[in-house]
């Protein structure tokens, strides 16, 4: 089945704005976002195996499996409309690892937002992804912790996490996709010091910015939306 879901689609010379949610997270909430976007603008959700929509899916083989099929169907949109990749938490390093993937095939994303996410040097250390069960719930969002739905809330968020074992860093920045960061204020899963080395993934860094939010407020509607003007949704960003 495909990773992209639709929400809206964009207008001639508008952005489309591609969404890769948090580990574990999936992404038809989205719909709620769409209206809060500048008319006209693009929306796309990543959505990967084992939830929502895909929950009888099987997992992926790794990493490069979900980073070769999620470039492979965004080329056509690429060609045709500048994309804004915004990722989210463990999605910012597949939005990146996209984007690089863009890059290297001469469709470079407009922008790329990374938010509430460890700078890819954090991932190369990353142990075998297979904490115990009380470590994977403290990540998950309040309402759910200490429910019954834990357990299985759980479930995507471990296969998630085991696509970042042996993690690599790339050597070379990104040259074309400007790339600005974000943290939350009352961010309690990452911190703004876990962002820096952000500034050092991509030729044209456009700076950190620090938002009053939480870990689990960044797939808001609202948050989403100011996250995507950052981006610059109508204007060319490349320096």
């Amino acid at each position: 089945m495909t990773y992209l879901r639709s929400f809206t689609a964009a207008e001639p010379g508008a952005a489309t704005v591609v969404v890769f949610p948090q580990a574990g997270a999936g992404c038809l909430r989205l719909r709620e976002t769409a209206a809060a976007l500048p008319t006209g603008t693009g929306l796309l959700g990543v959505q990967l195996p084992g939830r929502e929509d895909r929950l009888e899916d099987p997992a992926p083989g790794g990493l490069a499996e979900v980073v070769d099929t999620v470039t492979g169907e965004l080329r056509d949109t690429a060609a045709d409309r500048p994309l804004v990749l915004l990722g989210l938490s463990l999605g910012a390093l597949l939005a990146y690892e996209v984007a690089r993937r863009l890059e290297a095939g001469g469709a470079a994303a407009r922008s790329l937002v990374v938010a509430a996410a460890r700078s890819p040097e954090h991932w190369s250390t990353f142990p075998a992804a297979d904490p115990p069960q009380e470590e994977l719930a403290a990540l998950l969002h309040p309402s759910v912790r200490g429910t019954a739905l834990a357990r299985y809330a759980v479930l995507p968020l471990r296969c998630d996490l085991r696509l970042m074992t042996g993690y690599r860093v790339p050597a070379a920045p990104l040259a074309d996709t400007p790339l600005c960061s974000v943290s939350g204020r009352r961010d309690t899963v990452v911190t703004a010091q876990q962002m820096a080395g952000w500034r050092e993934r991509a030729a044209v860094h456009r700076g950190h910015r620090v938002i009053d939010a939480g870990h689990h407020e960044f797939m808001d509607p609202g948050v989403l939306a100011a996250l995507a003007a950052d981006a610059d949704l109508r204007g060319a960003v490349r320096g």
